[in-house]
């Protein structure tokens, strides 16, 4: 289904994995889990032989989800929750639903009354992790995901199962590390709406296919280095719609690293797969940057930010805004301000999941970019 994508397939599906998603269901008679980002141990759902799939939102009208949250609730919750409720519900078995921030720890409820007829879980990980307390937290809540599966799915899973995840989970991860790789030093090889793209699927279809793709990716790349490419640091939780890649494509920007959570932060999520299975997703969580000041140092991420701009020998720093995303709305005037006191060139983009022009995206970023290259000449 998934094993021999072209990088144009993999696009397509980028913007809409479903259909592939409810084919492989049909033939495969298993079950589909959807999950909503951040940290929800996607190893031990794929463990129990149901496929786990990332939830990031849709671009078609919001026709419900608007009667259940207000318009200045994050733009990705309610299209998360529209997603579920006017367009793929049918292809969902359940849900696991992280708790991340203000909208989501109270999104769970809503779900829960919204599809009675579906397994709805929750699932709550430290943010403030500099104490003991937040590592037993972590233990237990893996556990207790690990036992509420098993009661609905009526089958029990052992070490051998979760190890044999996170064989996979983690080649899905080198592999796309081995092709950021060659993206960073080869700009010309791969668009950033390319890579990105395998990183989008990647969170949504079935890994130990999507794998394959991977390999016949990276071997068929030309190393071509091109010219005129300004490398830029991408940060924020995530960039959608997919066609913003496209963006930054035309001005010739090479994205050499990131802070998102469908990016870098995914990677960051290799597990070791010589000890407890329990004890190495723990440890998975907080070795983990984070996306947000909402943890134990809130100028955390801006030490991180700079640490990642002079080591990817970056030229500028490009902040995707989701539009009310509270997190981030708290996130951007401190960094924003970090940033440029440092000299940095800090553009800030704001999208939403329902746009339907990215035009004035465009002239912002063009804009941004003709100041820059003028300056530096």
């Amino acid at each position: 289904m998934w094993e021999n994508l072209s990088l144009d397939k993999v696009v397509e599906y980028a913007r809409d994995p479903y259909a592939s998603i409810r084919d492989w269901k049909k033939a495969t008679g298993k079950k589909v889990i959807g999950s909503t980002l951040a940290d929800v141990p996607e190893e031990v759902i794929y463990a129990f032989d149901t496929l786990p799939v990332t939830l990031l939102g849709t671009h078609k009208p919001l026709k419900k989800a608007s009667s259940l949250l207000p318009d200045n609730a994050c733009s990705l919750a309610r299209s998360n929750l529209e997603l579920a409720m006017s367009y793929e519900g049918d292809l969902f078995d359940g849900y696991v639903l992280p708790q991340v921030c203000d909208t989501t720890q109270h999104m769970c409820d809503i779900w829960r009354i919204n599809f009675p007829d579906k397994y709805v879980e929750s699932i709550l990980l430290p943010r403030q992790i500099n104490r003991e307390s937040a590592r037993y937290w972590t233990r237990e809540e893996i556990g207790r995901l690990i036992e509420s599966l098993s009661g609905w799915l009526k089958k029990q899973i052992k070490d051998d199962d979760l190890e044999a995840s996170f064989k996979i989970h983690n080649e899905n991860k080198k592999l796309l590390k081995e092709i950021y790789d060659i993206k960073r030093e080869y700009p010309a090889a791969i668009s950033n709406k390319q890579f990105f793209s395998l990183m989008k699927v990647s969170l949504q279809v079935d890994k130990k296919e999507m794998n394959e793709t991977l390999k016949k990716v990276k071997a068929g790349l030309k190393l071509e280095k091109g010219s005129g490419y300004i490398p830029i640091i991408l940060t924020g939780i995530t960039c959608d719609p997919i066609e913003i890649f496209d963006l930054f494509d035309e001005i010739k920007l090479n994205i050499v690293g990131d802070t998102l959570v469908t990016g870098s932060r995914y990677l960051q999520g290799m597990v070791d797969e010589n000890t407890n299975p329990v004890e190495a997703m723990t440890a998975r969580h907080f070795s983990r940057g984070f996306y947000s000041p909402i943890h134990d140092d809130v100028f955390k991420n801006v030490e991180q930010l700079k640490a990642l701009y002079k080591e990817k020998g970056a030229e500028a720093i490009v902040y995707v805004h989701i539009e009310f995303c509270e997190s981030e709305e708290y996130d951007v005037p401190d960094l924003k301000g970090a940033i440029k006191k440092e000299g940095i060139p800090f553009h800030t983009l704001v999208t939403e999941y329902q746009t339907v022009s990215l035009s004035h995206v465009r002239t912002r970023l063009q804009a941004f970019f003709e100041a820059f290259r003028g300056g530096a000449k």
